[in-house]
């Protein structure tokens, strides 16, 4: 039988700090059990998961059954080794990011040098654009440099665009968004602001936003209820950016548990944080802190992710890997 979870933050019971299994071989390449650039994670309710693998310009699924090292993946969108511009709907640019994944097994993926947010669904050969127009700008028909994606249960598309600081709410069918977060094309560290946001997470049942500001100068992840004008930075210590527990450096994938505490992909402190529901001192969960290929450490982590069970999946996107360090 599977053990009963417990929130980590009040058992103090955390991962294993040695990487327990990767995918890729750790060198770029263009086979099924390569990746290349890797970015984005999601993780669906069959235990598969999906890849942003933007240097080969594709999305790999893993089934998280199988578990050798390196194995061999399925391409389920783009093309492996040809990218193509918003003219093409079977083709991403080099700059796939982040993904969803819907219950209907719908894939969503962020195109961001296309401008444009992909839907692919299961088993098709092409994708239809659902957000944006492909083209960049800062209208509202316009995504420009979309990154962190999130769909919710009524298939509402959330988009941050990394240009131009906001973020964005498309219904279903709409050929405009709204802003629900943010300025357009105005930085800043207030807690009106937004600044270069990566990373979404959308917690539907309390109607919250959570939003990486990645710009350095930044460098904060902030709560913005729907429909308010003004966030709350939850983790961060905005304009000022570090390595100390309570600061952050370019955070980039964030992810909740059940308990709201937030995971953070620190991404130029090369280590992953976790922020217990309701504090703003992170706990090193994973990464020393410091760059290596060694299985306790990882490099530039773009996203992370949890399974069913809590263990804990990391893009180690200077290091073409996707990491896993098991829940105790």
């Amino acid at each position: 039988t599977t053990p009963a979870l417990v929130n980590p933050c009040l058992s103090g019971i955390y991962w294993n700090a040695t990487r327990t299994q990767y995918w890729g071989t750790g060198s770029s390449g263009s086979g099924l059990n390569q990746i290349s650039s890797p970015t984005g994670l999601y993780i669906d309710s069959n235990n598969n998961l999906y890849i942003g693998d933007s240097g080969t310009y594709r999305v790999i699924m893993q089934s998280l059954s199988i578990t050798t090292n390196a194995p061999s993946g399925t391409i389920v969108a783009g093309t492996s080794g040809t990218s193509g511009n918003s003219s093409f709907l079977n083709l991403f640019s080099t700059g796939v990011r982040y993904l969803f994944v819907d219950s209907s097994q719908n894939l969503y993926v962020a195109d961001t040098y296309n401008n444009r947010v992909m839907r692919w669904a299961s088993g098709a050969s092409s994708g239809l654009m659902v957000a944006g127009d492909g083209t960049f700008g800062s209208t509202l028909n316009q995504v420009y440099s979309p990154y962190g994606i999130w769909v919710d249960s009524s298939s509402n598309i959330f988009v941050a665009e990394y240009q131009l600081h906001r973020v964005t709410k498309w219904a279903p069918g709409a050929t405009a968004g709204i802003i629900v977060a943010g300025f357009t094309a105005s930085a800043g560290n207030t807690t009106n602001k937004l600044a270069s946001p990566a990373g979404l997470y959308y917690d539907e049942a309390n109607q919250d936003l959570y939003i990486a500001n990645s710009a350095t100068s930044t460098s904060t992840v902030m709560k913005w209820h729907v429909g308010d004008l003004n966030g709350t930075v939850v983790a961060g210590l905005a304009g000022t950016y570090g390595s100390t527990a309570t600061q952050l450096k370019s955070p980039m994938g964030i992810t909740l548990d059940k308990w709201n505490n937030l995971y953070v992909a620190d991404r130029s402190n090369s280590r992953v944080q976790l922020f217990c529901s309701g504090t703003t001192t992170g706990i090193t969960i994973a990464g020393s802190g410091a760059s290596g290929s060694s299985v306790t450490s990882i490099t530039a982590p773009y996203d992370v992710k949890l399974d069913s069970q809590l263990n804990l999946y990391v893009v180690d996107n200077s290091l073409t890997r996707v990491s896993k360090f098991r829940k105790y």
